[in-house]
């Protein structure tokens, strides 16, 4: 016996470097010791044990005596080689684990530098922690813009408050000539004095704006964006002092703002407001810059006594106005945040299934190496020792996987970006910074540790040698302490892949109900342009009026268009108008009742597809010249009519004030539309027919019903209708449905990227299982061959081996359906019209899981009922 064990002790130590007088020595030591120990009367097992305890100190001294010293670096350089060497010999394993560590990593990776972008990447301005975006509303359930107003400001501007510098802006659209009459469409924000001391962001050229321009009857001038000053004009360094034409006239250029500069998002151009500090038109953006270490909840509370103090002096407008404050990344990233926080918490999932797969085959291969080890220990290598050794395999794998998971992942940013993230806010460019690296090589350290745990314990553990040589006749790999571990990670795999699978489902379910929603008008068929009508020729109300009727008259000759329509705000849009009103019936207690309101033509609601509900919608004979009426939508009659016949309701509209003279029947009802978004909740809108309520029209959606299936048929012909009635319109003309689709961005992108980490998910808890039950079985091939000489059958023996496999899924499902209901839990306030515990949902995601690991299990399993009992005891 000894002399077969010092064969296979030779064997091994081949691959280290020992020289052979060692092994000689060793193999010598421990005969006389052995033999001295059976003089004594001991017997053949305690004399082999009591030999196997003195080899550690007689390797030590010998290796002492030759001083053999070698630093640590030369220590860990020695491991690495060794790592290496081992690993190219099991190229099957190593490809396996260095794929699946890639993709945890490369998911992982892409997903966090998508997160740095938008969410963790510092903003351009100065002390951008202290900036604040400022919006209002009513305590009492009244519908507001959420804007703010110069009050508002001017009473912000106290030094007594925690305030260093507020701001507002006001965006509006306007068409940009340039030199050789080309129109283009640009963003154009109105802004005061404070607003770009409050950024703080130098100009690239000039000067900008000095107090004067902000004084009433002051000059006006405009400042241009970086992305403007490069496009339209060039980059021209001489641009200051000449003028930005535009079609409703001219401003001169003061300067040139910092590339950095986008606020609002968007801008092109930003001009000087020249306000009434004591205005209480709620139409701007809000801003504020905090002093340094600013509590926010200190600003809550001075912002609550400030709107108490408001409220008391204007009760009208004022009265139980609240401020809303929020920070300015989170403003500017919006509900993007939470659809990111989801998916990356789905691949830190994917991630841990990754490594949990890993350390599966690392376990699988320790017990294949476990004769290695246990020569290690018997050569004096300590329990450390032994376990940096597996450390630093692991270190390689996972450090080849980081390599290979940032290429990756930097492939799979280029995609998003392409897919159309880069539309989505602060991410214009993703860039792989330092944060991005210093986590992709936390990943690794967190990977080294994590698939080198499992397979340290089970080989640096005491005894290993004893073990080996005790066990040398049957597998060591067959422990009980290896089957346990790798059943437990396989529990793991099952539990995590479930609560990815049904975190998939339910936002693929919110995604397909916001899809499916009736938004109340129909976007297929249609297109949708803007017009904005400025400058001298469309001074006169009349003749902008005229010019309107005449294109729509143009639009619906050509081939294909069934109406045509236009409107002052359209579903999807950032344009808004928001009145008082005050119903017949009600007394003066009812004050600042706001509704929205919408001037469309005649053929607004046939254009769009809505339905009149009551009554009748507009027609040709609403006229200037005719009674003024007003259509209502649905939820307008809901809130404010308390169930009394809408036909026979009157109600007056205007702002700041109600205008009593304005009031008007209500002869129609129509359905309710969505305007802020597909989310959001339907709010009471009124409609006024074009010809009663337009004195001349500046800005007009126009919506083109189609008979054609692709609307986009009809683009050329609508954009020349328009181009021959004036050349200086610049008009962009899109689908409906893609103004609708694009609202959906975020939404979708979380749900494309769910499904892709569902699927790996799947496959990840496949392999694993796959792996672990043809492992244990492999490992009872002799126990199955015994069973089967004794007259089991081949069907006795799949069940005995497949029970297994189908207990610990059947764990590891159970376990799944509880993470996966605390997520959605966690998840429901970003879901739409979708419950956390969604049966249909945990069920499919149930039996997808738990089907493909069954097939999973039962493929190993049904092979090793096929083997055949001589072959398999003939090894024996």
């Amino acid at each position: 016996m000894i002399a077969r064990v010092f064969a296979t002790l030779r064997g091994l130590l081949r691959r280290r470097p020992i020289e052979d007088e060692i092994v000689e020595e060793l193999r010598d030591h421990i005969e006389r010791e052995i033999e001295a120990h059976r003089s004594r009367g001991v017997s053949a097992e305690e004399a082999r044990r009591l030999a196997l305890r003195d080899l550690g100190g007689l390797t030590q001294t010998i290796e002492s005596s030759r001083a053999v010293r070698a630093t640590w670096l030369d220590t860990v350089w020695h491991d690495a080689r060794y790592a290496v060497r081992t690993l190219s010999r099991t190229p099957a394993f190593t490809l396996a684990a260095v794929s699946t560590l890639a993709l945890g990593i490369g998911a992982t990776t892409a997903i966090f530098s998508v997160a740095n972008a938008a969410l963790l990447r510092p903003l351009p301005y100065p002390h951008a922690d202290e900036i604040r975006t400022l919006r209002t509303m009513f305590t009492d359930g009244r519908i507001t813009s959420g804007l703010v107003g110069p009050l508002e400001m001017t009473r912000l501007k106290d030094p007594s408050l925690p305030i260093t510098n507020v701001a507002m802006a006001g965006r509006g659209d306007f068409t940009l000539l340039r030199a050789d009459g080309t129109p283009v469409s640009i963003v154009v924000s109105g802004v005061d004095e404070g607003f770009f001391p409050l950024f703080d962001l130098p100009l690239a050229v000039g000067g900008g704006f000095t107090p004067e321009y902000f004084r009433q009857n002051g000059p006006n001038g405009a400042i241009l964006s970086y992305r403007l000053w490069r496009g339209a004009f060039g980059g021209d360094p001489h641009v200051v002092g000449k003028t930005l034409t535009l079609t409703n006239g001219g401003a001169p250029i003061l300067g040139v703002a910092a590339p950095e500069m986008d606020v609002p998002r968007g801008t092109d151009a930003w001009f000087n407001l020249q306000l009434d500090p004591q205005s209480t038109n709620h139409g701007f953006d809000g801003y504020l810059r905090l002093r340094p270490s600013t509590s926010d909840s200190v600003l809550s509370q001075r912002l609550a006594a400030v709107a108490a103090v408001l409220g008391h002096d204007f009760p009208g407008p004022e009265g139980n106005r609240a401020f809303l404050v929020e920070r300015f990344v989170d403003s500017i990233v919006g509900d993007l945040r939470p659809m990111l926080i989801i998916v990356l918490s789905a691949t830190a999932l994917i991630l841990v299934l990754a490594c949990v797969n890993v350390a599966n085959l690392l376990l699988a291969r320790a017990s294949r190496r476990s004769r290695e080890v246990a020569i290690r220990a018997a050569l004096g290598a300590s329990r450390g020792r032994i376990a940096a050794q597996l450390l630093t395999e692991s270190a390689v794998l996972a450090s080849v996987g980081m390599v290979l998971g940032v290429a990756l992942a930097y492939v799979a940013v280029r995609l998003l970006l392409r897919y159309g993230a880069s539309q989505l806010p602060r991410l214009e460019t993703v860039a792989f910074d330092t944060r991005v690296l210093l986590f992709a090589i936390a990943m690794l350290a967190l990977c080294a540790l994590g698939i080198a745990l499992a397979p340290v314990l089970q080989l640096a553990r005491r005894g290993v040698m004893e073990r080996w040589l005790r066990e040398r006749g049957r597998s060591v790999g067959g422990a009980r302490s290896t089957h346990r571990a790798l059943r437990t990670m396989i529990i793991v795999e099952v539990a995590v892949a479930v609560t990815i699978v049904a975190g998939t489902g339910l936002l693929v379910r919110s995604f397909l109900n916001l899809q499916h929603d009736d938004p109340g008008f129909d976007s297929h068929g249609r297109l949708k342009f803007d017009l904005v009508l400025a400058g001298p020729r469309y001074r006169d109300p009349g003749v902008s009026r005229t010019w309107a009727h005449t294109l729509f008259t143009h639009l619906r000759g050509i081939h294909g268009v069934t109406e045509v329509a236009g409107s002052s705000d359209f579903p999807m849009g950032d344009a808004f108008s928001r009145l008082l009103i005050q119903m017949d019936t009600w007394d003066e207690s009812h004050v600042h009742v706001v509704a929205r309101s919408s001037v469309v033509t005649p053929s607004f609601f046939r254009a769009m597809g809505m339905r009149v509900t009551r009554g009748r919608g507009f027609t040709d004979d609403d006229r200037a010249t005719t009674g003024p009426v007003v259509v209502v939508n649905e939820s307008f009659v809901r809130r404010y009519l308390d169930g009394r016949d809408p036909l026979t309701a009157r109600f007056a509209f205007g702002f700041p004030q109600v205008n009593r003279a304005s009031q008007r029947p209500i002869v129609g009802v129509v359905n309710d539309v969505k305007y802020a978004s597909l989310w959001s909740s339907v709010e009471p809108v009124f409609y006024l027919v074009a010809d009663q309520a337009w004195g001349g029209i500046f800005r007009l959606n126009v919506v083109v019903s189609t008979e054609f299936a692709d609307p986009r048929m009809a683009i050329a012909a609508v954009r020349a209708e328009v181009q021959k009635m004036d050349p200086q319109l610049a008009v962009t003309v899109r689908p409906v449905a893609d103004v609708v689709a694009s609202t959906l961005t975020r939404q979708k992108l979380g749900t494309t990227l769910m499904l892709g980490f569902g699927a790996m998910a799947v496959l990840l808890a496949t392999i694993g299982i796959y792996g672990m039950i043809a492992y244990a079985s492999a490992e009872r091939h002799s126990e199955v061959a015994t069973r089967m000489a004794l007259g089991a059958t081949r069907a006795n023996v799949f069940w005995l081996l497949s029970r297994q496999g189908l207990v610990v899924t059947a764990a590891g499902a159970a376990i799944g359906v509880g993470l996966a209901y605390g997520a959605g839990r966690l998840a429901s306030s970003w879901l739409y019209a979708v419950r956390p515990f969604d049966p249909l949902i945990l069920g499919s995601a149930l039996v997808l899981v738990v089907g493909v690991t069954v097939i999973a299990t039962l493929i190993p399993v049904g092979r090793a009922a096929r083997v055949d009992p001589a072959l398999a005891l003939r090894f024996e």
